[in-house]
């Protein structure tokens, strides 16, 4: 079987944190003096379990945002439909205003599994301005062929190939489910002699 480049690493985990602080890097999200600034944060979830629930609800996404004078946190949950076992996590952070930006100040997400017995993968992990757009891509490792592309939504088209490298099926990742929309065939006329 063919490995695939993911656009982030599928995570297998009870608990995570990722903190970034502006001292060890440069990834802190921009924030205002005088106005709300918004973040979408969104991802996918799997959760084992030995009957397929409607919704999850053993899993969540924290993200903090932790200035000495402004600490705030959201909570996401996953919601919508499950397609294939997965269910997207979706929410909106808004920082009040920050007077002043400590240079202390951290973001912290965290990757939640609450189930003692339920293991959680997540991901296609996002966090990005509300006024801006993400489009994330999977390459074949081997063949550098576009395998999936990851909408503004966080949804995908799936790409599918022949032996010799013809694009025959595209497929895409709906709230209802993956659906086939479009399927090409060909062959090569054989010479006889």
């Amino acid at each position: 079987m063919k490995k695939i480049i993911y656009t982030l690493i599928i995570f297998l985990i009870t608990s995570a944190t990722f903190a970034q602080t502006n001292n060890e890097g440069s990834f802190m999200p921009l924030t205002s003096t005088t106005l709300t600034t918004k973040y979408i944060v969104s991802g996918w979830v799997k959760e084992t379990q030995t009957v397929l629930p409607v919704t999850y609800t053993n899993s969540s996404i924290v993200v903090s945002i932790n200035n000495p004078a402004v600490i705030h946190t959201i909570t996401c949950v996953p919601s919508g439909a499950i397609i294939d076992g997965w269910q997207r996590i979706i929410g909106i952070l808004e920082i009040p205003p920050i007077p002043t930006l400590d240079p202390n100040a951290t973001i912290k997400i965290d990757l939640n599994c609450n189930g003692n017995a339920i293991s959680c993968y997540f991901d296609d992990i996002r966090f990005y301005p509300y006024e801006g757009s993400l489009k994330s891509f999977v390459y074949d490792e081997d063949t550098q062929r576009l395998m999936a592309e990851l909408d503004e939504n966080n949804y995908a088209t799936f790409y599918e190939y022949d032996l010799e490298g013809g694009l025959i099926r595209v497929k895409k990742e709906t709230e209802k489910g993956i659906y086939t929309i479009q399927e090409t065939r060909s062959s090569t006329a054989k010479i006889n002699p």
